[in-house]
Formats: C-alpha cells, structure tokens, sequence
C-alpha cells in the first residue's frame, strides 16, 4: 500500500466526519479565542482600575507637591518669579513622572503674624484661584496699596525710626472664618512677627507697624471639592485641650506678594502638581514606581529644617503601590478563573478526540492491515491536528485581536498559541495506541482492565503529590507572594486549585471501575434485565465512562469554588462596610458643638440610635504618674446592640455593661465603670488582668474603670494603636459637670434617610460628619476589579458548563453508532422502550453520583483549603472575613449540571433510536 494512497485513504475521514470536525475546530477556536481575550481585557480592567483608584485617592495623596522655605523674587505679575521656579522644579521630575501632572497651582505663606489685640496667629496667604473657586459675599477683594513694607530688622535696635503712620495691608477672609475670629468688614487689626514660627528659625524679626485691613468676604462655592485640600483659608483652628492657641489664614492677592517680599522674610513656597487619573497607564506602573522610589529631590524631611531646598511630598507612590497589590491578586484570582474552563476545555477535548480516535479504530485496523506503518497513522494525524487546531487557533486569536482593542500584549499570541499547540498534542495522543498498539490488539473491542501500567502509575501518583504540596504552600504563601515579599503573580501557585481538582479527577478515575464491578457483580443476583446490563455496558467500556467523569468532576468542582469564591467576595464586602462604619451610619461632631440636640429616630427611615462619644486623646493610666492617650469609644450599649441587631458587628457585651448605672460613688475606685481594652495598650502601661482597676480621664474629670474584656477591634473606628470601650450611659452618670456631650452617633437607617440625617443636624453640629455604610459598600462592589473578579468567574463557569455540553453530547454522539446497535440487538430479544430508557439512566447514574456531587464538595473543600492563600481581603476591604457558602447558587449549579446531563443523554438516545432495527442489523453482518 502506497504512502500517499494511505494519507488520502485517512485524510478523505474529515470529509466523512465533517459535523465532528467542525466541532473540534469550534472548541479550539473559542478556547483560543478566550485565553488570547483575557490578557487584553485584564490590561483594560488594570488601566480603568488604576484610574479608579487615583481618583478615589485624596488629594494629599495622589498630587504631588513641592515646598520651599525662601525668597523667591516677585518677577512678572506679581508671582511670575514663583512660577518659573516651580517650571524649573518640574524639570527636575522623572518624564513618567512629568507626564502625568498639569501645571503647578502656586500657594505662598507668610511667616506668622500675630494679632496684637487677641493673640491670634494669622498667616497671609496668596493662593491660584480663589476668586474662582469663591463667592463674594460682602466687601471686595483686596489689593494692593503700593507701599512696599520696609525692610525687617532682626532683633530689637533701640531708638531705630518708626512710621508715623502704619502700613495697611488688604486681607479676605471666608465668613467663617470672621465669624469664628469675631471680624467684619472694614475691621483693622495690628500685627507684629510670630518668633514662634518655625519658619523663621530662631531668627526674630521687627517690621515697621503694619496692619491688616479686612475688605472682603467670601464663601467656597463647593467646600467639598478637592481644590480645598487646604482649609486653612476657610476655618480658624480653634483653641482646644491640647492647644489654647487660636490660628487663622487671610487671603491677599498676588500684586500684593512684592509689596510684603520687600521686608526681606522668608515665605513658604507650595507647588501643587496635580495628577491627571485619565493619564495613567498601568502597562507603565513599574517603571513609575521606580521612578518615584530614586527621584532626585529631596522627601522626608522639613523644608524649614533646610531653607532653600526644595521637598517633595506625594502620597502617589502608596496608591501605585497598593494597586500593585490589588492587581496582582486580582491577577491570581482570574488566572484561577481562567484555567478552570482551560482544564475542563482540555477535558472535553480529550474526551472528543479519544472517542473519536475509538470510532476510527476499525479504519486504522484496516489500514494497518493492507501494510500501512504506524508513523504514519500517526503522520497522518498530525497533519489533520495542524489543519484543524492550527487553523482554530489562528481564527481565535485574530478575533480577540480584532474585537478587543487593548495594549499590544504578547500574552495573548502565547496563549493562543499554547492552546493551538495543547490541542495538536490531545489529538496526536490520543492516536498513539491506534499507531504503537499490536494489530491483533488493535482489533479488539475495549476490554475492561484493572491492571495499570506501573509508569502511568508514578505519573499519577506525582500529579496527586505536587497538587497536595501546592495546597500546602498556598495556603502559607498566597497566590501573589514573591519571595522578597513583594506582590508578584506566581502561575505555579495559580495552577493549585485546577491541579487539585485533576488530581481528585485521577482518584475518581481509578476508583470509578471498582464500585462498577461491585454493583455488576450485585445486579447479576436480580432477576431483573436492565442493571445488570447497563453496569455490563459500563464495564466493557470504562474509557468513556471515565472520561465523562473527569469532565462532570472538574465542572463541578469549578463550579463549586467558583460559587464559593463569589459568594464571599459579596458576603465579605457587606461585612467591611459595618466593620468600617459600625452601623448603617455613623455621625460624628468635628470641633466645637454637640449632638445633644439631635433626635435620630423621629425621621422616616430610622428604626434606632445610640449615642455615645468618641476621643482620640482621652489620658490613660495604669500605673501612677503615667501620661499616656488611649482611644475612648463610649456607647450606650443597648442601644447599641438595637442598632446592630442581626448584623455582622452585633456586640456580644458583657453582662456589667448591660448594668443599671447609678450610684453616687460611679467612677471612683470604690465603683468603678466597666471597660473593655484592646490586647494593645499604650506604651508604659501594666495589664490590670481581668477585675483590674486603671483610670482615664474624660472630658477633663477623672475616673476609675474595671477591665472586664479584651477585643481585638470594634467597629467603626478604624484602627487605633489601642483603645478602651466604655457604657456611655455610665460615663454621663458619673460626670459631675453635666451634660456630658455626645459627639457620636450610630443609627439603623434605610439608604435613602442620609438627606434626612444631613437636613436634621442642629446648627450647633453643622460641622458634623456622617458616614455610611452604604456609601462604602458601593464604592467597594463598584471596584473595577472586583466586578473583574465576579463577572470573570460568571462567565468561566459558563464557558466551563459549554464545554461539558459539547462534551457529554460529542461523546453521546461518538458513540451512538454502538448504542444504536447495541439497542437493535436487545430489541430483537424484546427489549421495551421503557427498558431502553433504563439502560441510559442507569448507565449515566453513577457518574452523577460519582462525579457532580463529590465534585461540587470538592470545589468547597479546595475553596476552604487555600482559603489563607487567596487574598480575598484586599477586594474585601477587610481582612479576616470568614469564606461563605451560598447553598442555593450551588443547589442551582447542581440542578443546572444534572439538567445538562439529562439533556445530552436524551439527545444521544434520541439519535440511537431513530435507526431502524433492519438497517443496524445489516449494517453489523447479522
């Protein structure tokens, strides 16, 4: 037989079997196409993610500014000279750097005056754009005089000359700001150099007598804007506990800036680079993060501290830092989502080209018996797996490149490539018995064996030893830790959860005959004909059982995990909103005034609140003498516990805080107030243990509490180095200058009763803060990549569950031809259609019971397992949320799989009893 006779002989099968063909190449073709898609859609997520993320990012973090204690001359316009400093300034930036940032806004600060009449300290201050960012609302804006202050002298010179008359400088003020200062339009006020001011290094300073003429009010048009990362120019910082000093800023204009450069003070000089969110490219991410971690300027240090060197502060780098995180996790996770359909593709398609392979074995047979050799057979196949997975590969990846415009990604050839090259290798594997075997065994049907070559044997159990390994080693490292520590994609960590399903696939595959053969051997004692058959049936043709088995199992299992992985990204996101607020919302008084007037629950939408009271600064003592500051959350604890009934932060307290308070004596050694400590307590301190007595003073008084309980956190006020948590309700009893004011409150509240807390605020608390829990779960579900992240593993598990229908329907029609003729035998000895269709269920059972239930338990246990490895928490927004298992979605996904199975098993029967009986026994030589 010649070569070529025996090429065209096998070639001339793709036109024979056109409808599998095309099936394969539509496998392929998708699978490449989905595998050269995923790099360029993750490119896209990462840009929209990073410019996500810049934009979240205060201004103080993301902007990049520059400040300079000096004397920079005035130049043109006032300011002109500032200018071209801060031109030369941005010179000096890396251009990846540079590129991303607009021209600097200026801002120049005076040395600190002081006010004679009321010791206010008042800094004059020339900012870009306040005109425009501002409404008049009294006066005018202020400009300047024309008199330059004459030159400052340093120190005190007797009998130096004074004006007669002193020099008026024009100021603006936010109304306020005047209200808080006790001003008004017209007001003048005499001011003379703070030596306080750190600016001035030591160096005092006389000028001649100058005041400061009030013309002007305004107020920001949007005081919430990000142009107010500076509020200095809109609110007085007011005396307080810790500081009895009163510190205001006054606008001045910029023709004004040379009249008061003339006295020969130094000034600090802040350029403001804002960063464009639209400019930055994650492809660049790395280079700008080195950029920034050697730029040439000097960071860290005080600019008064070194006068005339220019420091840069930017908190730019910590956000590309933590995206780098986030996107190297989110990278992982998809990764995993990407290679459960890549796993179960690869399944379906061995399963195809195997029983495709089973179906020719007569042809190759036949060749091989008219003198053909094995190579090729195997030549032959070869050829056929480049015409057609090549060719597939090729369309799949021109589409992705085509539909989906990204950055120019070599990944996404790799990728299509190996899935091209991956699906060359299943087809010619799967010929390599028709080729190598003997032709006497060649020409046998498929016999069932236990017996395993002890080779296929090792492989195996290496499979099933590196997946346990991988488990292990995720589960301490995590899927995007590099070895210096840093977050790094590891497609060896990747690949744990897919090698782990295969592994249980490979146990499931060399268990499956034997309960077969037990259940045989069971079913041969009934007296009934269909069992007995149908496990017959199975056991005369494992490899199509147990392929289909890996398939179901490693759908299963994906889908489980899938569910899983889901499921607690939604659950744990709703949890790190009451864990960062503490309720549905949080209102806090910022400065003076008070919440005692407000009165939460007579609005609509608001079923309770608690008040209570929270201080950052609040002295602690466990030992005398000691001077240390605690974090003091105080609450009423019932309340409390009805604002967060049956939510995931619902306190359990201990049974004192739930105590009557009363008593004269509350808050002294004889009755103390119960308290609970966090495990951190401040430095210098001794742990009181358990029925310990330690003090802290409240609102100035001093008081005496009993530790009760240590936690670890409590809900809603972030993350102190220590705190102390306290029954409100108490405190307010035992303070002796009452009331004692609540400066907090937790409220259980529907979403859209925001706009009536916001409307409710006494005028008193009109700098009140409300913070929501629902605000913080959008932006968390709103993050580009956690939607990647849920929408990624919506459609893997869909694109898995198409591959198993492509599977289990090829492999129902690869082998209809036997079913066809096995049904027209036993219909020839009486065999009902009721039995026919019992035979099918009872061939398919075992692998429903085999392989999608114990696959979807599987997929939970894996998703458990790696669960430290994950790295859920950084989409989460909190760390130690618990995984969590939504039994519905996977009573749907097994009702979905078991519906799929009936599907295709009704479609090949359907197709095995459309042949007439006739026909099928003619075909067969009876």
């Amino acid at each position: 037989m010649g070569s070529l006779w025996a090429a065209a002989m096998l070639l001339r099968r793709i036109r024979a079997e056109l409808a599998m063909v095309l099936l394969l190449f539509v496998v392929v073709a998708a699978t490449s196409f989905v595998f050269a898609a995923a790099p360029r859609l993750f490119s896209r997520v990462s840009d929209d993610a990073l410019r996500h993320d810049v934009r979240a990012a205060l201004p103080v973090q993301r902007d990049v500014l520059v400040g300079m204690v000096g004397e920079e001359r005035p130049g043109d316009s006032g300011i002109g000279g500032v200018r071209d400093t801060g031109a030369q300034l941005a010179e000096q930036f890396p251009p990846t750097l540079r590129g991303l940032l607009a021209d600097p806004t200026v801002r120049i600060t005076t040395a600190r005056m002081l006010m004679s009449d009321s010791g206010t300290h008042l800094s004059l201050k020339y900012q870009d754009g306040v005109p425009d960012a501002t409404t008049l609302v009294d006066g005018r804006w202020p400009r300047d005089r024309g008199t330059p202050l004459p030159r400052a002298t340093t120190g005190f010179e007797p009998g130096a000359p004074q004006s007669q008359r002193p020099i008026v400088v024009e100021v603006a003020m936010s109304s306020r700001e005047a209200f808080e200062l006790g001003l008004k339009v017209g007001d003048r006020q005499l001011i003379e150099v703070d030596g306080s001011d750190t600016m001035l290094s030591g160096a005092r300073f006389t000028i001649t007598p100058t005041v400061v003429k009030l013309v002007g009010l305004f107020d920001p048009i949007d005081p919430t804007s990000t142009y107010w990362d500076d509020v200095s120019l809109l609110q007085a910082v007011l005396p307080s506990q810790n500081d009895p000093e009163t510190y205001a800023a006054a606008y001045i204009p910029a023709e004004e800036y040379p009249s008061i450069y003339s006295a020969g003070m130094p000034f600090r000089y802040d350029w403001r680079f804002q960063v464009d969110p639209e400019k930055v490219d994650a492809a660049k991410l790395d280079q700008l993060v080195d950029d920034l971690l050697h730029v040439k300027m000097a960071t860290g240090v005080s600019e008064a501290s070194q006068p005339g060197l220019p420091v840069m502060r930017t908190g730019l780098l910590g956000v590309l830092q933590k995206f780098g995180v986030e996107r190297a996790q989110s990278q992982s996770i998809l990764a995993i989502a990407a290679l459960g359909p890549f796993a179960v593709a690869a399944a379906a398609l061995g399963t195809i080209a195997i029983l495709l392979v089973m179906r020719r074995r007569p042809a190759h047979a036949l060749t091989r018996g008219r003198g053909a050799a094995g190579a090729l057979v195997l030549g032959t196949q070869l050829w056929e797996a480049v015409l057609i997975a090549g060719s597939a590969s090729l369309v799949g990846l021109l589409a992705a490149l085509r539909l989906i415009p990204a950055h120019d990604d070599a990944t996404s050839v790799a990728f299509a490539l190996a899935v091209g090259a991956a699906a060359i290798v299943l087809l010619l594997g799967a010929s390599w018995p028709s080729a190598r075997q003997p032709l006497g065994q060649l020409e046998r049907d498929d016999p069932p064996v236990l017996h395993v070559a002890p080779r296929r044997i090792v492989i195996e159990l290496t499979i099933v030893g590196i997946a346990v390994g991988g488990v292990l080693l995720l589960r301490q490292r995590g899927l995007a830790a590099g070895s210096d520590g840093t977050a790094r994609f590891d497609p060896l960590l990747v690949a744990v959860p897919v090698l782990s399903g295969l592994a249980a696939g490979i146990v499931a595959r060399r268990i499956y005959p034997l309960p077969i053969r037990v259940l045989g051997w069971v079913a041969a004692r009934r007296r009934d004909l269909v069992p007995v058959l149908a496990l017959r049936t199975l056991g005369r043709h494992p490899a199509v059982a147990s392929l289909s088995l890996l398939v179901l199992m490693l759908t299963a299992a994906f889908g489980s995990f899938a569910s899983v992985v889901v499921a607690s990204l939604d659950r744990g996101q709703a949890v790190a909103s009451y864990r960062e607020v503490g309720a549905d919302y949080q209102i806090n008084q910022n400065g003076i005034g008070s919440l005692i007037a407000l009165d939460p629950t007579s609005l609509p939408g608001v079923d309770a609140a608690a008040r209570g009271m929270l201080d950052p600064t609040t002295g602690f003592a466990s030992v005398p003498n000691q001077r240390a500051g605690i974090d003091l959350v105080a609450v009423e604890p019932a309340a409390y516990s009805a604002v967060t009934a049956g939510t995931p932060v619902a306190p359990g307290w201990p049974r004192s805080f739930l105590a009557d308070a009363s008593g004269a004596a509350l808050g002294t050694d004889e009755q103390p107030i119960p308290a609970i400590l966090s495990w951190s307590l401040p430095v210098g301190s001794t742990d009181p243990g358990i029925g310990g007595i330690f003090h802290m003073t409240v609102a100035r008084q001093p008081m005496a509490f009993q530790l009760v309980a240590r936690w670890g956190e409590f809900p809603g006020i972030g993350n102190p180095a220590s705190f102390a948590v306290v029954p409100f309700n108490m405190l307010e009893a035992a303070y002796t200058d009452k009331p004692l004011r609540p400066s907090a409150m937790w409220v259980r509240a529907t979403p859209v009763a925001a706009d009536e807390l916001a409307a409710a605020l006494p005028k008193a608390a009109a700098t009140a803060h409300i913070s929501s829990r629902y605000d913080v779960l959008a932006g968390l579900q709103k993050s580009p990549f956690s939607v990647a992240i849920e929408t990624g593993f919506a459609i893997a598990l869909l694109v898995a569950i198409v591959y198993l229908v492509l599977a289990v329907i090829g492999a129902m029609i690869l082998s209809a031809s036997r079913r066809t003729q096995d049904l027209a035998y036993l219909r020839t000895l009486g065999v009902t259609g009721a039995q026919s269709l019992g035979l099918t269920v009872v061939e398919n059972a075992p692998a429903v019971l085999i392989a999608v239930l114990p696959g979807v338990a599987l997929g939970i246990g894996i998703a458990f397992a790696l669960e430290p490895g994950l790295g859920l928490g950084t989409f989460v927004g909190s760390g130690g949320v618990p995984l969590f298992v939504d039994w519905l979605a996977l009573g749907l996904l097994v009702m979905g799989l078991i519906s799929v199975l009936a599907v295709a098993v009704g479609t090949g029967t359907w197709l095995a009893r459309r042949a007439r009986v006739v026909n099928v026994l003619r075909a067969s030589g009876v």
